[in-house]
């Protein structure tokens, strides 16, 4: 029987799909802790309300990530993979790509615009963003935005947000 020079051994090929697993349910595991949080501060009325949108891409990568992993389950256990399924794997692909790219954007401007209309603004303070994700953290009043920016900056001063509130900034405003 021939083997293929570039085939993966099967313990390298179970590692990878341990990454994999594991990368899955981080992924599955982080949507559904921020969606419960945006659920829990829109149906209770909180006075914070968080929105991830980076947990909404996660979701999608972890979809694609379940159909590696089914693949690669398959190829551990040395099963083929027939045309159905690598057509029913295309169609999972661009699913979970379609949710990451899209789900975030769809979520994100209904959400904030509920939350405006009910009184919330968003806090910059807590907020922050990096590339395209974002967290965005909206609060009932200013003041609860400067309390929780505040609370933050008393247990971590080094902060950059925490330069912003006067009594945690070390900018001096004199002449040498």
């Amino acid at each position: 029987m021939y083997k293929d020079e570039n085939e993966l051994a099967p313990w390298k090929l179970a590692a990878g799909l341990g990454v994999f697993a594991t990368l899955t349910a981080f992924g599955f595991s982080y949507f559904g802790y921020y969606l419960s949080l945006l659920l829990k501060g829109l149906f209770s009325h909180a006075e914070t309300v968080t929105l991830n949108k980076g947990a909404f891409y996660c979701l999608g990568a972890a979809i694609i990530g379940c159909m590696l992993l089914y693949f690669g389950v398959r190829k551990l256990q040395g099963k083929a993979v027939s045309a159905a399924q690598n057509k029913r794997a295309s169609l999972i692909f661009f699913i979970g790509l379609g949710i990451a790219v899209i789900l975030p954007q769809l979520i994100h401007y209904p959400t904030a615009s509920y939350l405006q209309a009910q009184g919330y603004s968003e806090c910059a303070l807590q907020s922050r963003q990096w590339l395209h994700d974002k967290v965005m953290v909206f609060t009932v009043t200013p003041e609860h935005c400067i309390e929780l920016a505040r609370a933050d900056c008393e247990e971590a001063p080094d902060r950059q947000k925490c330069r912003l509130l006067p009594q945690f900034s070390t900018s001096k405003t004199g002449t040498d």
